[in-house]
């Protein structure tokens, strides 16, 4: 199919001809100047062409080309949702973070920072424990004041993540389930913890590892903090997700249980 000097119709520019053709773009000449066009995306979206019989030999390879892409997407879909149901959850595959509240608006990432000695030093640390079944929780305080430290948010790994195939030690974050907590919501991290057991200082790794026990009850208790606020419907939305990926069986907010003390 010879599209070189084939007449067009653009929608906005008009009347042209196409000058130039590689293997997936074209160049078209208009009045106002060159423009250049992916194939077969552009046929009909932007482009009419003079000639019906090759307009609609590109229709048809474009038709073609929605629908390969269609089945992989599923192809893609079927293996994801196989290696979730299959996937083994290490005890502690959840995460709490060290971040604050000026960086974590449109948060995309966190990133787990390098290695700080041995042979290793200065390479990006892998967090290979963390999944598309693991929650962050996002912490802040104000330095110097350790035991105020408040959970201020919550996000969820991105659902295609695999730490253990992370080569950058950033971790992508979920596009739906985040949450930045109202300050009704916050809630204070160390309340779950024997604080007599941890450093005064919170360290130079951004991270620390957290039992996913322990990441059910944190969220469940924010849960029962947000009933009857704005951001109700989000925590929950966030908490049915979380048991569904975690395999924990989702509990009814109606009271909080006792919570465990555990270490990081």
């Amino acid at each position: 199919m010879n599209l070189l000097r084939q007449a067009v119709k653009h929608k906005k520019f008009g009347k042209g001809v196409i000058t130039e053709v590689s293997e997936n773009k074209i160049t078209v000449c208009f009045a106002e100047g060159q423009k250049l066009f992916l194939i077969p995306d552009a046929f009909p979206q932007y482009l009419t062409l003079k000639d019906n019989s090759i307009q609609k030999k590109m229709e048809t390879l474009n038709e073609e080309r929605l629908q390969a892409t269609k089945v992989r997407e599923r192809i893609i879909e079927k293996e994801y949702r196989s290696r979730l149901c299959t996937m083994k959850i290490p005890l502690k595959s959840q995460m709490v973070y060290d971040i604050s509240e000026e960086e974590i608006k449109d948060l995309e990432y966190v990133d787990t920072g390098c290695i700080l000695s041995g042979d290793m030093k200065g390479q990006p640390r892998i967090p290979s424990n963390i999944q598309p079944n693991s929650a962050i929780l996002l912490t802040d305080c104000e330095k110097g004041k350790e035991d105020e430290r408040s959970i201020i948010g919550i996000v969820m790994a991105h659902e295609l993540f695999w730490g253990k195939e992370s080569k950058d030690g950033q971790i992508k974050l979920h596009q739906k389930h985040n949450l930045i907590l109202a300050d009704e919501n916050r809630i204070s991290f160390w309340k779950y913890f024997k604080r007599d057991l941890i450093p005064n200082q919170w360290g130079r790794i951004p991270f620390k590892y957290l039992q996913n026990q322990t990441m059910h009850s944190i969220i469940f208790e924010i849960c029962c903090k947000a009933v009857g606020t704005e951001q109700e419907e989000k925590v929950m939305e966030l908490y049915r997700y979380f048991c569904s990926v975690n395999r924990i069986p989702e509990k009814s907010i109606t009271s909080i249980e006792s919570k465990s003390e555990n270490d990081i």
